[in-house]
């Protein structure tokens, strides 16, 4: 299962496209807190279900990488 998350709805740390907007911050960051939960709850629960849970960001999206994924996901299956 590959998830890309967008970085800014994702909260990806470290990452300049993941920030906090200056107005109605409390609900930002609720709502930042939910997503991060939800995606954990969901990786944990898929996880559990035998499935191997792979997570790209878009900001480190190349085709390089794509490959890489590609490849240990075909690995996986044989």
């Amino acid at each position: 299962m590959v998830f890309v998350h967008r970085c800014f709805w994702h909260s990806h740390a470290k990452c300049r496209f993941s920030y906090t907007p200056k107005s109605r911050v409390e609900f930002w960051l609720r709502k930042f807190l939910e997503n991060f939960e939800r995606d954990r709850r969901v990786a944990r629960n898929l996880t559990a279900e035998g499935w191997k849970v792979h997570v790209m960001w878009t900001c480190e999206i190349t085709p390089a990488r794509i490959t890489r994924l590609a490849k240990a996901i075909r690995g996986k299956r044989r």
